[in-house]
């Protein structure tokens, strides 16, 4: 196998590529530590900052040199493109990361010389030809056709064929063909006679939807989905996925918010495939900050499939309280008004209409944030608001407009009745958010 990679790679890469199968297929080897930053930027926008400390031995340096200097394969990143994409060392400076082609050929070499090691004596050529196509394909396609060409090549293994079902069955090899039909390798290009110890960032712009993942839209309408919106009114839940969780001996993860949110709780751990809440912790959860630090607290299991779970509430500064007061304060006038009877010729017609602008400047500054993902937490809550405003504006304007008639009381009981269940709405948030 090795000669098969002399005829089909540039001679300087084989033996980095061969020295990259076991640091690819068992990261926790030599990679310390990993820290992953998240940071909320916009409403489906976060900065992903990772930063990997590890420890290569001097013989592993050696064997990593090529060309390009001593490329050292410090992560995976899932096979799509990337926003903003920087990777630096220790001193803040830029370095260079391969390009597409020269990442293929070190991660196909990698792939070969670990199936090299367990392929069965005596195999022909054409079995090999074939073989070498099969993680060509696996490696240089992108995600979708990567893992058909995938299934089709365990397949192939189960139905008989002794050389692929050999590659499979070996652990390092299984390692790298899940990771190159999901990922690409990250090497990072360093300079010779470098320290043994590195500690390498980078980061890169990412799509998160701060909702859950629901399998289908009636999902969001479920009972059990409803329920916890009813015992958490003003606050959103999410997932963030850690598919590099495993990639170090030790993981921790960072969640930074806009100052106007605080993190509810966060945790990490092992999602469960049917059921969005079921969580397996791996490390201790956080409640109630305004960073969370997760660490865990367990060794991670190659390949495993960690999530950090969030929930976010927009209530620093008493916004939830001001709201249910003023809902609670017009409704509280528009049942006055009607236990009154209600008169236009009295001047309480424009003493409605004053109260009813003070409710529409109380509601909206209750409701405001200056950060999208916090208008967006806040929504509910301006929601009840606009019910209680157009309330107060209805009744207003039937009494100053006399209409339907000069006493309209169905209507003042109408708004008053509304009015008060926003009200329950808006009290029952501001009562969760002071726990």
């Amino acid at each position: 196998m090795a000669d098969r990679a002399d005829d089909i790679i540039d001679e300087d890469f084989v033996d980095a590529g061969f020295a990259c199968a076991e640091l690819i297929a068992e990261p926790q080897q030599w990679i310390n530590r990993r820290v992953e930053t998240v940071e909320m930027l916009s409403q489906e926008e976060t900065r992903r900052r990772v930063s990997v400390d590890f420890t290569l031995a001097p013989e592993q340096q050696a064997a990593l040199s090529t060309r390009h200097g001593v490329v050292v394969p410090i992560s995976v990143l899932s096979k799509r493109p990337r926003r903003n994409f920087d990777l630096r060392d220790e001193q803040d400076a830029s370095l260079p990361t391969l390009g597409r082609e020269d990442n293929g050929n070190l991660a196909l070499i990698a792939l070969l010389g670990a199936a090299g090691e367990v392929v069965p004596d005596g195999a022909s050529d054409e079995p090999l030809d074939a073989l070498t196509a099969d993680f060509r394909e696996i490696i240089f396609s992108d995600e979708g056709p990567a893992a058909d060409a995938l299934g089709a090549f365990v397949a192939t293994g189960e139905a008989g064929d002794a050389v692929r079902a050999a590659v499979w069955k070996d652990p390092a090899c299984r390692s790298l063909l899940r990771t190159f039909a999901s990922d690409y390798v990250l090497f990072a290009a360093l300079p010779p006679d470098g320290p043994n110890r590195r500690v390498l960032k980078y980061s890169y712009g990412d799509d998160l939807r701060f909702e859950p993942a629901w399998k289908r839209p009636q999902d969001k309408y479920a009972p059990r989905e409803l329920w916890w919106r009813a015992r958490h009114p003003g606050r959103t839940r999410f997932f963030i996925g850690c598919p590099g969780a495993w990639r170090a001996a030790s993981f921790h993860m960072e969640i930074a918010i806009p100052e106007e949110l605080r993190i509810a709780y966060a945790d990490l751990g092992r999602v469960s495939a049917d059921d969005a809440g079921g969580i397996e912790l791996v490390g201790s959860p956080d409640h109630m900050v305004n960073r969370a630090s997760l660490y865990a607290g367990e060794a991670i299991d190659p390949h495993d499939d960690v999530s950090t779970y969030v929930e976010v509430v927009a209530e620093r500064e008493g916004g939830a309280t001001r709201a249910a007061l003023t809902a609670l304060t017009v409704a509280s006038l528009l049942w006055l008004g009607w236990v009154s009877g209600l008169d236009a010729s009295q001047p309480g017609a424009s003493v409605s209409l004053l109260l009813a602008g003070g409710a529409v400047v109380s509601g909206f500054a209750a409701a405001s944030g200056r950060h999208i993902i916090v208008n967006k937490i806040l929504r509910g809550r301006r929601h009840a608001l606009t019910v209680v405003t157009l309330c107060a504006l209805a009744a207003s304007a039937s009494l100053a407009m006399e209409i339907p008639d000069r006493t309209p009381l169905e209507v003042w009981l109408t708004a008053a009745i509304t009015c008060s269940l926003a009200a329950l709405r808006l009290g029952w948030s501001a009562i969760r958010a002071a726990r």
